[in-house]
């Protein structure tokens, strides 16, 4: 597996390795994280702040899919990318980033498979 945290690659080939990268990336406010599977299926979380969201790539190339939070849920919020790039997106898209750093772990142990308990809609 890979994991990428704002543009540096972290170890991630443990479990515990694993454990504590997502340890460390919870301790920043704000991060772009990647994480790549052996198959090519990708997982990104943005995080700003207490607003955070997820997208699914299964392969290279496909739209994949992102999660959704409270679709009633109005605004947007700013992410800062690991090249230093700002791209907005809704806070409909937001789940609790305590959710999505599971989500992450999940499919860093499974080998990339896509995270359920995480409602994802086509990007």
């Amino acid at each position: 597996m890979e994991l990428d945290l704002n543009g540096q690659s972290v170890a991630a080939t443990t479990p515990a390795q694993v454990d504590a990268a997502l340890a460390r990336a919870n301790t920043l406010p704000a991060f772009e994280l990647w994480a790549t599977a052996p198959t090519g299926a990708t997982l990104c979380m943005l995080r700003n702040g207490v607003h955070a969201w997820l997208m699914y790539i299964p392969v290279e190339g496909d739209a994949g899919v992102r999660s959704c939070g409270d679709a009633t849920r109005i605004g947007s919020a700013d992410y800062v990318l690991g090249n230093g790039q700002v791209d907005t997106y809704p806070l409909s898209w937001c789940v609790a980033v305590e959710q999505c750093l599971s989500a992450v772990a999940t499919f860093l142990h499974s080998g990339g498979d896509r995270p359920e308990g995480i409602v994802w809609l086509a990007s």
